[in-house]
């Protein structure tokens, strides 16, 4: 067995991918935080994307899992551990008995309030510390990332 002398990560650059998570565990750790603070122990920012993908007048779980890019079991564990704790309720949908409607309760709206406040003060704060032109540039970058859907070609 060769014993390998370097490590090549040693010294480098860290991988873009991983400075892009740490960015966004930063602000996910501020909302856990603020969340918490405010009287929603029981949701994290693991939630955020239940959140933001809700209808005003209902969403069906389906709806959910294609608008977080989950799959419908994991978009409906996050919504039944909403539901069990009073942030959304689920209902029959009145066009499809079948299906289930998915609404905030006050609850739920009070979490998203908590929430935008809290992205808000973030955004101003990336604003205030490299800019908000170089804010707007890095938000248009990670669009076009998320946006192209597929593996990086590999370099020859």
């Amino acid at each position: 067995m060769v014993k390998i002398l370097t490590n090549p990560f040693r010294g480098a650059p860290p991988p873009l991918g991983s400075m892009v998570s740490a960015a966004g565990q930063r602000l996910s750790a501020k909302l856990d935080h603020e969340l918490a603070v405010a009287g929603f122990p029981d949701v994290r920012a693991a939630h955020a994307a239940v959140f933001m993908a809700m209808d005003p007048d209902g969403t069906r779980l389906t709806q959910v899992a294609e608008r977080t890019h989950m799959t419908k079991q994991a978009a409906g564990e996050l919504t039944r551990h909403l539901v069990d704790k009073g942030y959304l309720s689920a209902r029959a949908d009145p066009d499809d008995r079948r299906a289930r409607m998915l609404h905030l309760t006050e609850r739920g709206w009070a979490v998203i309030k908590t929430g935008k406040k809290v992205i808000s003060e973030y955004d101003a704060w990336l604003d205030d510390l490299v800019g908000a032109a170089q804010v707007a540039a890095l938000r248009r970058t990670l669009e076009l990332i998320i946006a192209a859907g597929s593996e990086p070609r590999r370099r020859a």
